[in-house]
């Protein structure tokens, strides 16, 4: 779940900056990184290392970030 936390924050200070780059490539990134961490999310879940009360709240963050970094 640490990981989890950690990468959440480099996503979140890390969206501040990735407007300046008009080529979309830091946005494509980024989308890359909230899939990632979905996919830990699920696998911790699965395994049992996750409470599915934290698990739910992880992913509706992850996918809300996803979102708006579509739009």
């Amino acid at each position: 779940m640490n990981k989890i936390i950690m990468s959440m924050s480099v996503i979140a200070s890390g969206l501040l900056g990735y407007t300046a780059k008009q080529d979309g490539t830091k946005v494509e990134q980024s989308l890359e990184n909230v899939q990632y961490i979905k996919s830990w999310v699920l696998e911790d879940l699965n395994s049992g290392a996750m409470d599915s009360i934290y698990a739910e709240y992880y992913l509706n963050i992850l996918n809300e970030t996803e979102d708006l970094l579509i739009k």
